[in-house]
């Protein structure tokens, strides 16, 4: 006995030695396979999908059990539309038991679309053998489907092993060289219950017809003998084909998109909405990820099948402009919206248009209301939703009273402080889902703790029905980090009093006709921030208007001459070094195009050559510039407009030569860089003049809420929070102007700032809770 037991202890002694020998090995080689699975997804998000599939493969043969691996080649397959890769993929997860109970019907139906009968009823047999283990919603509809399905395979191969019995007959006959069959029995053996397709090993695929006929139309054309060509015919049949299509496994879309890269987890998440949520959608994705994105390629599709006509977009104010943009440099559609500078005189036709992008502030307001709600849209989409949480608020109401059978709600934070806000926004969706706000209470939401569910996964179930939230981890979205740096510069003498003299002109116009002209304030003090070209070009146009401000006709025609003194400013100076300091790829943004000429004159005076970009150029000009900073020049000057929908992450440093005042507009600048796709850590270059409106601003953003740190979207998140209807820039405006004293002024960025760090701690709590309460729970 104690010999054995020996023999077993040196057993598992050797087994305990082998295995630590091979742990290194087994690390190095999972090691390689992370590596390999990191360059797949790569490729794949790049949409090289050869190359993916490639290294998906080696990942394979070193770890085929890996069920992450799987899922993956499985979802390349999908991708490729090879459904040979997806049912291999398939195929291995069940043979390791690592498949989903979802996953077993697209298995069994591909297999049987590829005449593999006996294996998909194999695997339905041994499914319906366990079907008591197997634990999911949908249960029953899962049972029918192997049962209807299972009786299907059997036939399939009867009908296929009577085939073979008759050909073999046949063949019999000939190979004797008895008596000859004549031609008739052999077809009448050969039309048999049994189709022709099947002496093929295919299996007959469904085909459904539908007919319609507009009686009236039909008579008449019968009547006028009316009758169209064959291509015409086959035309109009194929462009039915596509927009009536059943399923949208294909997005038809796709192929209309400009200047835009879609992922995978977006188009994903663009057919589970069309599909599965039927147009009726909460999109709740992680800061970033691209929530606009696929709520227009929802859109998109629905207007090219034809199933959308009218639509309406509800954003904040800020960012209007921003969805004008998207809509338009991305997918085609220009939407006429209230930031369009013939809102104000088309007002009462504006609401009438079949497609409207607009501010729901405008939307509620008492004017708009009735109006609004009046008519139908076949769509309607909500971004920053959370502004919905309240039921009592014009914003709820508002959605709520709209007639529209298609509806988006977008928020990264669908609960903020209480579990009620989702009850809200889903009441929104889909009425009833969570019965009464009384029952919901009771049964999801715990007594003490309004942030706290309980009974969760039920609640999880009902939520998954209508919301959809990807987080990072699982798009697989990584981007380097961006490091910002505020270089203060010290003006020289002349543009201190430019300054000091544009700021008082502003104060004493407003004091007496400031809400006339606040519009063409607002943009000399921002320009006096950019150049002291760019004001002078529109003094010069004011002057020589002889319409406006002419009784300061006297300061102006004094500031406009300073103006044309300043040749070199401090920023000049200051940017020339910092582009000796930093060699290689560098984007030049400015506001105006008066400071885009004084800019480009002063490079050229320094024999530094570079990219021009503008609105006014046509796109091959624009082409061109973009491809000679690529390929040839260093630096790339453009305008706020540059690089719209561009891919230029092949650089990844920028200098802000001036500065929005629009927190929203910086974050465009720099999104132009920083976004998926790029490989390299971004450098931010912010100049601007001490003490300057610009210098106040950036003390705020960079030091206080360290904006530029931040994920890209978060600065919309946080701004949104901040109470009232005022944008930034107005507020910064109305701070600069009316303060009276340097200490007044102050005091009023002082409590800005306040009003900015409290609306930051509140968006950091909310993305805490919504972490908590969602998780990965609800991704694709």
């Amino acid at each position: 006995m104690s010999t054995r037991k020996e023999e077993k202890k040196k057993a598992k002694r050797k087994i305990k030695q082998k295995e630590r020998r091979y742990r290194p090995v087994r690390a190095l080689l999972q090691e390689k396979a992370d590596f390999l699975f990191y360059q797949a997804l790569l490729f794949k998000n790049r949409r090289q999908f050869g190359k993916s599939l490639s290294y998906l493969e080696k990942v394979l043969h070193l770890d085929p059990k890996n069920e992450e691996y799987l899922q993956e080649m499985g979802h390349l397959g999908y991708l490729m539309k090879r459904q040979d890769i997806e049912i291999n993929a398939l195929l291995g997860l069940y043979n390791y038991d690592l498949i989903k109970p979802n996953q077993l019907q697209p298995l069994c139906q591909m297999l049987e679309e590829n005449g593999k009968y006996k294996q998909a009823l194999s695997i339905i047999q041994k499914t319906l053998k366990n079907f008591s283990k197997i634990k999911m919603r949908g249960k029953k509809t899962l049972r029918e489907f192997l049962i209807e399905n299972q009786q299907y395979c059997k036939n399939q191969l009867e009908s296929i092993q009577k085939s073979v019995a008759i050909k073999s007959s046949i063949e019999a006959l000939k190979g004797e060289n008895r008596q000859k069959v004549p031609k008739k029995i052999i077809s009448s053996i050969k039309n048999t219950d049994t189709p022709s397709d099947f002496t093929d090993d295919k299996p007959i695929k469904k085909i459904p017809i539908y007919f319609q006929i507009d009686p009236v139309s039909f008579k008449e054309s019968m009547a006028d003998s009316r009758t169209g060509s064959l291509e015409n015919y086959q035309l109009t049949l194929r462009g039915y084909q596509i927009r009536f299509k059943e399923t949208f496994e294909s997005l038809i879309c796709l192929n209309s998109l400009k200047n835009v890269r879609s992922f995978w987890f977006q188009e994903e998440t663009a057919r589970k909405i069309l599909k599965t949520f039927h147009g009726r959608a909460l999109l709740a994705d992680e800061v970033g990820l691209g929530k606009t994105i696929e709520a227009l390629m929802v859109l998109k599709e629905y207007i090219q099948r034809g199933m959308v006509k009218s639509a309406l977009i509800l954003t904040p104010t800020p960012l209007v402009s921003q969805w004008k943009e998207e809509l338009k440099v991305k997918f085609g559609l220009n939407f006429p919206s209230t930031d369009d500078p013939g809102y104000n005189t088309h007002e009462k036709t504006f609401w009438k248009e079949d497609f409207i992008l607009a501010s729901i502030n405008l939307a509620k307001s008492k004017k708009n209301f009735p109006i609004v709600t009046q008519r139908e849209y076949d769509i309607v989409i909500v971004d920053e939703a959370h502004h919905l949480k309240d039921r009592n608020t014009l914003n709820w109401k508002l959605v709520n009273t709209l007639k529209k059978r298609f509806l988006l709600l977008l928020t990264a934070t669908p609960v903020e402080n209480n579990l009620m806000e989702l009850y809200n926004l889903v009441t929104l969706l889909k009425p009833g889902q969570l019965k009464t706000a009384s029952s919901f209470r009771e049964k999801f939401m715990t007594r003490g703790d309004p942030t706290d569910p309980q009974n969760s996964s039920h609640l999880k179930d009902l939520l998954g029905q209508i919301m959809i939230r990807n987080t990072r981890a699982f798009a697989k979205v990584d981007i380097p980090p961006r490091f910002a740096q505020t270089i203060k510069v010290e003006p020289v003498s002349l543009e201190i009093r430019l300054y000091q003299n544009i700021t008082a002109l502003i104060k004493d116009i407003s004091k007496t006709n400031g809400s006339g002209h606040k519009l063409l304030l607002k943009n000399l003090l921002t320009e006096a921030g950019s150049s002291p070209r760019s004001v002078g070009l529109t003094l010069s146009k004011i002057l020589a208007g002889q319409e406006i401000l002419v009784e300061h006709k006297k300061m102006l025609l004094a500031i406009n001459n300073l103006c044309r003194s300043i040749t070199i400013t401090g920023k000049d100076k200051l940017l020339f070094k910092l582009l000796k300091s930093y060699p290689g790829k560098m984007i030049l943004f400015v506001k105006y195009l008066g400071t885009l000429e004084h800019v480009s004159e002063f490079l050229a005076s320094k024999g530094i050559s570079h990219s021009l970009f503008h609105g006014k150029m046509d796109n091959q000009s624009k082409d061109e510039q973009i491809q000679n900073f690529k390929e040839e020049k260093d630096i790339l000057l453009t305008t706020e407009i540059g690089g719209e929908g561009r891919n230029l992450q092949f650089c990844h440093q920028m200098i802000n030569y001036d500065l929005p005042w629009n927190p929203m507009k910086i974050e465009q600048r720099i999104g132009r860089i920083h976004r998926i796709g790029q490989e390299k850590e971004v450098m931010i270059f912010n100049l601007c003049a001490a003490e300057s409106v610009e210098d106040y601003i950036l003390e705020i953003l960079d030091k206080k809420i360290n904006m530029f740190e931040m994920v890209i979207g978060e600065i919309d998140m946080i701004l949104g929070r901040i109470e009232g209807e005022k944008e930034f820039s107005e507020t910064v405006y109305d701070i600069w102007v009316n303060s009276r004293t340097e200490e007044e002024k102050k005091a009023a960025f002082g409590q800005l700032e306040s009003r900015l760090i409290k609306a930051k701690t509140s968006y950091q709590k909310s993305k805490e809770l919504d972490k908590k309460l969602f998780g990965e729970n609800y991704e694709l």
